[in-house]
């Protein structure tokens, strides 16, 4: 039974801001390219319980560290049984690139971190101006525009400094280029931190140890609940005129420090998770002794520097976008980890 079936709610409850309008008809057949993601999965579900049936997802069935083996299948069973298109997606490999897009109008993208991202996104790109995708909604980092100045001057100093962040600035520039010799139109979703994301990096550490391993130097960080940027994803995708070859900064209902989530974790599920404060170069460490490679232990550390910097905590960080575009006030650190109704198939935390 989905979600909307056992409360007995409207997409339209769920989401405030899909209530102002209905389905646009040019949408057509929308890919969502990670499927097993964090957002693409309660992207993919949200877009099948409004109704949207035309929706082809692209699963990743290969090995993830710390994972079970069938996870992908599990989500893929899930995804099926609400009506999806669902195939094998890996984006190193660009023969799965052509199959992928077949017949498709809208992509909805959401990079997962991998080595030689820098080859894939432009590969993938021209192979969407050679099917004529027409609409193209990305997830990004923070990103310079115009109406906040303030992040603006924010998302640069995360670009300057942390090489996903570059990497997703770059992969904007060549789709926001890409109306000049193509038909696609854009939509970008940039976001801060997710707050998935330490509890998908320090998920062994959190289950096995109790441990929440830090570089914040106690400052507060701006966290952005991934339920709500897919809120803000299905806003976009079926509503995209108003939508199109814009770009949005989603942020967090304001600065939390790594202690607080921390005393979360625990009043949550119910065991103490001590809070480990480390300084940049012990986290770097740490982060290596996992088995990450170089290059994810690089951007990690990276992305805690920034942190410590206290950039976060400026009020000028945060924007209206992600309310403006759901119609709710975003959710809180607290909300998130009591919120299971969008949980991916067979993942706990700690």
């Amino acid at each position: 039974m989905s979600f909307l079936k056992k409360t007995g709610k409207a997409l339209a409850d769920v989401i405030p801001g899909l209530g102002h309008f209905t389905f646009d008809p040019t949408a057509g057949k929308i890919f969502v390219t990670s499927g097993t993601g964090v957002i693409g999965y309660r992207v993919a579900v949200s877009l099948l319980e409004a109704g949207y049936k035309d929706v082809r997802v692209g699963i990743w069935k290969g090995d993830r560290q710390g994972q079970d083996s069938s996870f992908g299948q599990q989500v893929a069973d899930v995804l099926e049984a609400k009506g999806a298109e669902v195939l094998e997606f890996d984006w190193s490999d660009e023969s799965d690139y052509a199959a992928a897009l077949k017949d498709v109008k809208t992509v909805f993208c959401s990079l997962p971190h991998f080595e030689n991202w820098s080859e894939a996104f432009p590969s993938f790109l021209q192979e969407c101006k050679r099917v004529k995708v027409e609409h193209f909604v990305k997830i990004s980092f923070l990103r310079p525009t115009h109406s906040f100045k303030g992040v603006a001057d924010v998302a640069r100093q995360y670009r300057e400094n942390v090489p996903f962040v570059s990497f997703h600035g770059t992969c904007d520039d060549l789709l926001e280029q890409a109306k000049n010799n193509s038909r696609i139109s854009y939509t970008i979703l940039c976001c801060s931190h997710l707050m998935s994301t330490p509890l998908l990096t320090q998920g062994n550490i959190l289950r096995q140890e109790h441990k929440y391993i830090t570089a914040s130097y106690g400052m507060g960080v701006n966290y952005v609940s991934p339920n709500d940027v897919a809120d803000a994803s299905v806003v976009v995708l079926l509503n995209q005129r108003p939508h199109r070859n814009k770009i949005y900064n989603l942020t967090g209902p304001g600065p939390i420090k790594d202690s607080q989530v921390a005393a979360l974790l625990s009043q949550r599920y119910g065991t103490e998770i001590e809070h480990i404060q480390l300084g940049y170069h012990e986290y770097a460490a740490s982060v290596k002794k996992r088995g990450l490679p170089e290059w994810q232990v690089r951007d990690s550390a990276a992305f805690e520097r920034m942190k410590a910097s206290g950039i976060d905590e400026l009020a000028s960080s945060y924007t209206d976008d992600l309310k403006l575009l759901i119609g709710k006030e975003p959710e809180t650190f607290k909300d998130y980890l009591s919120n299971k109704s969008a949980m991916r198939p067979g993942l706990t935390f700690p």
